[in-house]
């Protein structure tokens, strides 16, 4: 990963949480090719980068949702995470 781009990703991830809190939801999808393509970034494991930070606790804990379901490949830019928002 880029230094930086994790940094990237989880604020970036945490603003779409946010959003969906202040819109009411109780749920949010986060897919990975959307992160990939907002922060135009570019390379051969972005996928897996940005799959290892929305898996971490730290993410989940400092924007207050719960994950809650995973589909698609393991960690391609397909792969699609369900947070409850707490």
């Amino acid at each position: 990963m880029a230094r930086g781009d994790a940094a990237k990703v989880h604020m970036h991830a945490g603003q779409l949480t946010r959003d969906a809190r202040a819109r009411g939801e109780v749920t949010i999808v986060i897919r990975v090719r959307d992160i990939r393509d907002a922060l135009g970034m570019d390379y051969e494991d972005v996928a897996f980068d940005i799959c290892r930070v929305l898996e971490t606790k730290k993410f989940q804990r400092e924007n207050g949702v719960f994950f809650d379901d995973k589909t698609g490949p393991k960690q391609g830019l397909s792969t699609e995470y369900t947070f409850r928002i707490l």
